[in-house]
C-alpha cells in the first residue's frame, strides 16, 4: 500500500548508498560524515560511492534521534516500533534518544495521554535520555512551551520574504476549497496573500487583524534522499503550506523542523506516510540554511486484508498486549521484526540488548503485514527464560510474580467466586491451604509448564486465557475427590489404559478397549495398584520434609520400585531369571515398564492421571503432606474398586484431556 502510494505521489529513485552508513568503531571519534545530499534534479546522482554490502552499516559518530508523539492518543504498536528503532539507532552508536511531546493540536489532546506516554516507554524499557520529565540541555520538550521560539523563526521568514502572512478567513478558505472543487480545479492554495508587501502586511497584523503564516515553498518538486527509499520526490510541487496557525501555534511541519535543529537532532525514523512531507521539511531547512537530518522512512503496519492497522482495533494498541500479560520484551521482539531485516542467524529471540548489538539500518520497504503467529512463539520463549533463570534477583523474582504468576493467581481466585458448572462441580475436592503452585516462587518454571499455551493474543481475551491456565493448575489448588479416582480406575481395566483415558499420546489400547471392564479385569487392577501405593508412600515417607525435593524423590521411588516385591506385583522381575529352556519366565523391569508400572499409578493417585510435571516435581510441589495424604486416599480408592461390592459412582465423570 505504501509503495503504491509513494509510485502514485512520487518517485522512488534506484537505491543508493549513504555514507552515514559505513561502518567502524562506534564510539570513534572522528571528523562528522558527509550528509545527504539534495537536488531538484530528478536523475540526482550521490556524491559518493559504496559497496551495496556497506550501505546499511551505522555511522561512526553518535547519532541522536527522537520519539515525537502527539498526546492526542494513547500507544499503539506503530509509534511503540518508531519508538524502539530510533532507540535502537541512538544506543548502538552511543548516541542520545530524546522524547519531545507534539502538543500543538490543542483541540484534540486526551487527557492523561501524555502521562500514560511516559508510563508505557518505562514499561518498554526504552529510557530516554531528556524529556518533559527529565529536562535537558535542549528543552523544553513539549512544543506548547516553545510558542515564542517558532514565532522568532516565523517572523525570521517573514523578514526574509520566505514566508508570508495570510488574512485569509478559514470561511473564505473553505468556500474558495468548495468552489474549485465542484469546479475540478486544484484545491491547493493559490497565493491570494503571497503579493501582499511587507509593509502593508505589518501594518494589518499591528491593527490586530488575525492572520496565519504561510511558506513560500519553490516551483519545482524538490527530490530528498532517504535510507530506506533511496530517493523521492512528490509529481507537484508545494503549495504554499502554513507554518503558523491564526491562534499563534505552529504546524506539525514547522515546530518538526524547528525543534530537530534545536535539538541537535542528526536521524530521523518515521512511518512511510510521512515520506510525501519530507520535502516540505527540507524545503524549510533550505530557507533555513540548516542541515537536515537524515530520513528513513519504515513501511507502514497492515493487516491480513492489507488495510492499514487502525487504532480503533484494539490488537493495535498497546495496553491490549499489556493487559494480555504479554511481556515488553517479547513485544518489541515482535516489532523489530515488523521492517527490520536482521543480520543473518539473529532473527528470532533477542533480547533489547541483543537488539541494539545487531542493529543496522536495513529495513523493508513496502507494507508490513502484523501477523500475530510469531508473537506467541516469542512471548512463550522470553516468558521461558524469564521464569527459568536462575539465580533471580528480588527485582527479578518480583517481575516473575507480577508479569507472570499474578495473572493466574488472579484467575484462579476469580474462578473461586464463580458459581459451580453442575457438568464439572465434582471434578475438583476442597482447597488447598496454601497452593505453592501459586505461592513459592521457586516453582515459576512449573507454573510454567503446566500453563504452557500457544493460543492467539489477538482472539482470545485475558480471562479466556486465564481459564485455560485455571483449568491447567486445578489440582495444585484443589484436591482430587475420592470418587474421581473410582470412577478412572474401575473404567480402566489395565494399567496403560488408565493413563489412556486422558489422551496419553501413544498409550496402548483404544477407547473400545477401555469401556467394558469385567469385575475380574477391575479386580485384577485395582489389587496390585492399592499395594503397590502403599509401598511407594511407605518409602516416601522415609523423607523429612528438609529433604522434600524432586531428586531425592525420584531416587526414592525408583529403588522403591526395583524391589523384587514390588515387581512381583506386576509380574515383573528385576533380573531376567533363565529357565531351564533359557528363556526368561517373567517380563523384565524396563524403562518403559517403570514408567508404566510406577509414574502411572502415582499420576493416578496425584493428579488424577493429568498430564503435567514429572511425578517427583509434582510431589515436591504439592509438599509432603499432601502428597503422602493423596497417596492415603488413593490407596483406599483402589481397595475400594478391587471389592466384590463396589458401585461406579454416577456423579463423577474423568477429567477432560488437557
Amino acid at each position: 500500500m505504501a509503495r503504491v502510494l509513494l509510485r502514485a505521489r512520487g518517485l522512488l529513485g534506484s537505491p543508493q548508498p549513504s555514507p552515514c552508513y559505513q561502518r567502524g568503531p562506534r564510539f570513534l571519534s572522528s571528523p562528522s560524515s558527509s550528509r545527504l545530499s539534495f537536488s531538484t534534479s530528478p536523475h540526482l546522482t550521490s556524491s559518493f560511492s559504496l559497496k551495496k554490502k556497506d550501505a546499511y552499516k551505522l555511522p561512526e559518530t553518535p547519532c541522536r534521534t527522537r520519539f515525537a508523539p502527539s498526546p492526542t492518543g494513547f500507544m499503539h504498536l506503530g509509534s511503540l516500533r518508531t519508538a524502539l528503532y530510533n532507540y535502537l539507532l541512538a544506543r548502538a552508536t552511543g548516541g542520545q534518544f530524546i522524547l519531545r511531546i507534539e502538543d500543538t493540536d490543542r483541540t484534540r489532546l486526551v487527557p492523561g495521554a501524555e502521562q500514560k506516554l511516559f508510563e508505557d516507554l518505562e514499561w518498554a524499557g526504552l529510557l530516554y535520555d531528556e524529556g518533559p520529565d527529565k529536562g535537558g540541555p535542549y528543552g523544553p520538550y513539549r512544543q506548547s512551551e516553545r510558542l515564542p521560539l517558532y514565532k522568532k523563526h516565523a517572523d525570521q521568514l517573514i523578514r526574509e520574504g520566505k514566508a508570508y502572512r495570510c488574512f485569509c478567513s478559514p470561511s473564505a478558505l473553505d468556500e474558495l476549497r468548495r468552489t474549485a472543487h465542484e469546479s475540478g480545479l486544484s484545491t491547493n492554495y493559490p497565493g491570494t496573500c503571497r503579493d501582499i508587501s511587507l509593509e502593508e502586511s505589518d501594518e494589518r497584523a499591528s491593527r490586530g487583524e488575525p492572520f496565519a503564516v504561510r511558506f513560500k515553498s519553490g516551483e519545482k518538486p524538490l527530490v530528498v534522499q532517504d535510507f530506506v527509499y533511496r530517493r523521492f520526490r512528490n509529481q507537484n510541487p508545494e503549495e504554499d503550506f502554513v507554518i503558523l496557525k491564526r491562534d499563534g501555534f505552529p504546524t506539525y511541519h514547522f515546530a518538526n523542523v524547528v525543534d530537530d535543529h534545536h535539538m541537535k537532532i542528526t536521524h530521523v525514523i518515521r512511518g512511510a506516510e510521512w515520506l510525501i512531507s519530507t520535502p516540505k521539511h527540507v524545503e524549510m531547512y533550505q530557507a533555513f540554511g540548516w542541515e537536515p537530518p537524515q530520513f528513513g522512512h519504515i513501511g507502514l503496519l497492515v493487516d491480513k486484508k492489507r488495510q492499514k492497522l487502525s487504532k480503533r482495533d484494539k490488537s493495535a494498541n498497546l495496553a491490549y498486549y499489556q493487559d494480555h500479560h504479554v511481556l515488553p520484551e517479547a513485544l518489541l521482539n515482535y516489532l523489530v521484526f515488523l521492517g527490520w531485516r536482521a543480520p543473518q542467524g539473529k532473527d528470532g529471540v533477542l533480547t533489547l540488548q541483543e537488539m541494539v548489538d545487531n542493529f543496522t539500518t536495513q529495513f523493508s520497504k513496502g507494507d508490513i503485514i502484523a501477523s500475530q503467529s510469531k508473537l506467541r512463539y516469542l512471548q512463550n520463549q522470553h516468558l521461558k527464560n524469564l521464569v527459568s533463570a536462575e539465580p533471580k534477583t528480588p527485582a527479578q523474582a518480583a517481575r516473575v510474580d507480577q508479569a507472570f504468576v499474578a495473572p493466574i493467581r488472579a484467575a484462579v481466585e476469580q474462578a473461586k467466586r464463580q458459581p459451580p458448572d453442575p457438568a464439572h462441580e465434582d471434578l475438583v475436592g476442597p482447597e488447598l491451604p496454601e497452593p505453592r503452585i501459586l505461592t513459592d516462587p521457586r516453582y515459576a518454571a512449573d507454573l510454567f509448564r503446566l500453563t504452557y499455551t500457544t493460543k492467539d493474543f489477538a482472539s482470545h481475551a485475558p480471562a479466556e486465557l486465564a481459564a485455560d491456565a485455571v483449568a491447567r493448575v486445578r489440582y495444585f489448588v484443589w484436591s482430587v475427590p475420592r470418587r474421581v479416582l473410582e470412577a478412572q480406575l474401575g473404567a480402566a481395566g489395565r494399567l496403560d489404559a488408565l493413563f489412556f483415558l486422558v489422551g496419553s499420546e501413544g498409550a496402548a489400547g483404544g477407547a473400545g478397549e477401555v469401556t467394558q471392564v469385567t469385575q475380574k479385569q477391575r479386580q485384577q487392577l485395582a489389587r496390585p495398584v492399592a499395594r503397590a501405593l502403599a509401598m511407594l508412600r511407605a518409602r516416601a515417607e522415609e523423607l523429612d520434609e528438609a529433604r522434600w525435593e524432586g531428586a531425592a524423590l525420584k531416587e526414592v521411588l525408583e529403588k522403591a520400585a526395583a524391589d523384587d516385591e514390588y515387581l512381583a506385583l506386576f509380574g515383573l522381575e528385576a533380573e531376567p531369571a533363565e529357565s531351564e529352556e533359557g528363556k526368561s519366565k517373567a517380563k523384565r523391569s524396563t524403562p518403559q515398564a517403570l514408567n508404566q508400572h510406577v509414574w502411572v499409578p502415582l499420576r493416578w493417585a496425584l493428579v488424577a492421571s493429568e498430564k503435567g510435571l514429572p511425578i517427583a516435581n509434582t510431589m515436591e510441589v504439592l509438599g509432603r503432606e499432601e502428597s503422602l495424604r493423596r497417596l492415603k486416599v488413593a490407596e483406599e480408592a483402589a481397595e475400594n474398586v478391587a471389592s466384590e461390592h463396589w458401585v461406579p459412582p454416577t456423579s463423577a465423570a474423568a477429567p477432560e484431556s488437557e
